[in-house]
């Protein structure tokens, strides 16, 4: 094989390539410092759009990869992860053999491991939660009377206003997230493009929106796993998002929303939720717990001093 390139790339800041003794591209990696998130109030860099053979390729590809970036000042390089952690990141490192589920991310069984012997320790973990929905609520009728009381409302997504109703959730992803792990704000234009696109995908349904005074103070994100419709498979509900403005002052309303997913899920035929890609410190774990939730997959990310 030919010494590793860096290159521009079209969709980072730089990309890192070895080439095989023919010119053919063995590994790749994309590398992203410019707009990333910061951990321990340091910047980052982040590695993603990764690919590789075996564990020398890997070892090569991220050891040039770390000297790029420690030569333009940068101290700690995290990934696999595509710039910040609202696109593509984290390897699956355990799994009990069930099918991916939309938007869920894939490798090769092989490459937590291969970075681990390039030098990466685990940064930190995930997991995906399987809860069965059989019509039963995991929420006290004390617990959503004292919500309701409270002058809160729950209603489904009206498409009519979808951009609208788009604006609010980002408004409020951006004040509830804020102090999430690696944290980066999305640009209301992005949000709006990403959702956009699957408007035809959303079923109005289960999007559950808590406002009071007409303001928006908590929803929840649920979408059909498509990946399972593509098989010819009965598909879970995913629950995508949960978000609950940290100023709201109303305590248990997550696990009212997600319950009242739940509910609406059972109705349309849905007999599995997927409580998808809980961040290890998540409160919403609790919600899982709650639920009965029951792990199938667990994720992880990883990190290096250079």
């Amino acid at each position: 094989m030919n010494p590793p390139k860096i290159t521009e790339s079209p969709v980072a800041d730089a990309r890192v390539s070895l080439p095989d003794t023919d010119g053919t591209i063995l590994a790749q990696a994309d590398l992203w410092w410019k707009e990333t998130p910061s951990h321990e109030g340091q910047r980052i860099a982040t590695i993603g759009g990764f690919h590789a053979p075996d564990s020398a390729s890997i070892r090569i590809l991220l050891d040039a990869a770390t000297a790029h970036l420690k030569s333009i000042g940068i101290k700690t390089a995290v990934g696999p992860m595509d710039q910040n952690t609202w696109k593509k990141h984290r390897f699956v490192i355990e799994s009990n053999g069930r099918p991916s589920f939309f938007l869920e991310p894939e490798n090769p069984a092989a490459y937590p491991a291969w970075w681990l012997e390039a030098g990466f320790t685990e940064l930190s973990r995930y997991s995906s939660s399987i809860i069965p929905l059989d019509g039963t609520s995991a929420v006290s009728p004390a617990m959503k009377d004292r919500i309701l009381s409270s002058g809160i409302t729950i209603e489904n997504l009206d498409p009519s206003a979808f951009e609208a109703e788009l604006r609010a959730i980002h408004a409020l992803s951006l004040r509830s997230f804020s102090n999430n792990f690696l944290y980066t704000p999305l640009d209301e234009n992005d949000f709006l493009g990403a959702y956009t696109k699957i408007r035809d995908q959303v079923d109005p349904d289960l999007v559950k929106l808590a406002r009071r005074d007409g303001k928006l103070v908590g929803f929840v994100f649920g979408i059909p796993d498509f990946a399972a419709l593509q098989r010819s498979e009965k598909p879970a509900l995913i629950v995508k998002t949960l978000a609950v403005d940290p100023a709201s002052r109303a305590a248990g309303l997550g696990s009212v929303l997600v319950d009242e997913l739940h509910q609406t899920g059972e109705s349309k035929g849905y007999t599995e939720a997927i409580h998808a890609l809980q961040h290890q410190t998540n409160t919403s774990l609790k919600i899982t717990g709650r639920q009965k939730g029951t792990p199938f997959r667990r994720y992880a990310l990883y990190s290096k001093k250079i």
